[in-house]
């Protein structure tokens, strides 16, 4: 009895597989990926792999850079596999770049692969290139000590921490392209003198870029999206040049549809910060007509920009989701919102707290 027990284990244990895994010097681990429109296949995928080094030094970091043209992401990599002597491994990339082309036609099908493909990260970076996904892919910063780790510092804020900068995630630039009352945005990577720079977003309708944001309309929406709390307001009126560093920062704002034929979506914008520059070294004005100054200048930009977005009929703050979240009519409050929101008008009351006027006394 013990006998046949114990042959019946030996069989269960003969019958298990091994492991399914490669050992990590068996692996090449994909860091970072762009996706292009391809000159002869509908796409140019490019992958950075990392090479391992014991040694990491400033402007030192090892990588390599494959790229196919097929007519889909998977035969891509496919046909990459040939190319390198590793498994390709996708659970460590980090930032997936769409390159200036692909953003044009239908991200939906574009971004599918991503959310299909086993191993990707949903909470990965991804952003728009200027032109070339590739081009950027394949710059290496003097300052990166790791391969592709100059994007990751920017779009987690555990390098710099510019007010400029509006990190997407995959799982989130993915609902934005499917809900109702979000537009999907991405922000947009270009490359100057060697190296990175990311000041603008994109916006997008349910399918391709709409409009590209300036960079000072790129702060501010950062505000309105995020309450990013550190940013500059810089003051320039006829007697009064001042740059004032923000420091304390919140808004509320409130849908107001009892006037059906003109609807109005009320903002109150409060912040607090200090004069960090003037052009007067004596600061002639006071700090009530600076704060004044900063009030109309914030009320000025916020207008300009919430009006561009509306013009445009792109809604990335998410005001038509708020909508149809406060009613309770079903489908036929997103059918109200669509006929409501090209009607908005916009006010901005700002109300500025100026601190001190700096160190000098």
């Amino acid at each position: 009895m013990h006998k046949g027990l114990v042959a019946l284990i030996l069989l269960a244990f003969i019958s298990l597989p091994g492991c399914g895994f490669k050992d990590i010097d068996k692996r090449f681990l994909i860091v970072a990926m762009g996706v292009d429109q391809g000159t002869e296949k509908q796409y140019e995928v490019t992958v950075k792999l990392i090479i391992p080094t014991t040694l990491t030094e400033p402007g030192k970091s090892n990588f390599q850079i494959v790229s196919k043209e097929a007519d889909s992401i998977s035969e891509a990599l496919e046909l990459m596999r040939s190319d390198v002597d590793k498994q390709l491994d996708l659970s460590h990339a980090k930032v997936t770049i769409f390159g200036n082309k692909i953003a044009q036609g239908d991200m939906k099908k574009h971004v599918d692969w991503f959310l299909r493909r086993r191993g990707v990260q949903r909470i990965e970076y991804v952003a728009v290139a200027e032109h070339s996904a590739k081009d950027i892919l394949t710059l290496s910063q003097k300052s990166e000590r790791l391969a592709g780790n100059s994007l990751i510092l920017s779009f987690g804020r555990e390098g710099t921490e510019s007010s400029y900068i509006i990190t997407e995630y995959l799982y989130d630039f993915y609902e934005r392209l499917l809900e109702k009352g979000r537009d999907p945005y991405l922000p947009v990577i270009k490359v100057r003198n060697h190296t990175y720079e990311i000041n603008q977003v994109a916006l997008f309708d349910k399918s391709k870029i709409k409009m590209v944001l300036e960079p000072d309309q790129t702060l501010i929406l950062n505000q309105l999206m995020y309450k990013h709390p550190r940013f500059e307001v810089n003051i320039r009126e006829k007697n009064l040049k001042v740059s004032m560093a923000v420091h304390k920062y919140n808004y509320r704002y409130k849908i107001n549809t009892s006037n059906r034929s003109q609807p109005t979506i009320d903002f109150v914008v409060r912040l607090r910060g200090i004069a960090e520059e003037s052009s007067d070294i004596r600061l002639g004005a006071s700090r009530q007509e600076i704060e004044r100054a900063a009030e109309r200048t914030i009320e000025h930009s916020y207008l300009r920009l919430l009006n561009s977005l509306k013009k445009n009929q792109l809604d990335p703050i998410g005001f038509g989701l708020r909508y149809i979240a406060t009613r309770h009519g079903g489908h036929q409050d997103w059918d109200n919102w669509k006929t409501l929101y090209p009607r908005v008008k916009f006010n901005v009351k700002a109300h500025v707290t100026l601190d001190s006027t700096g160190e000098i006394k």
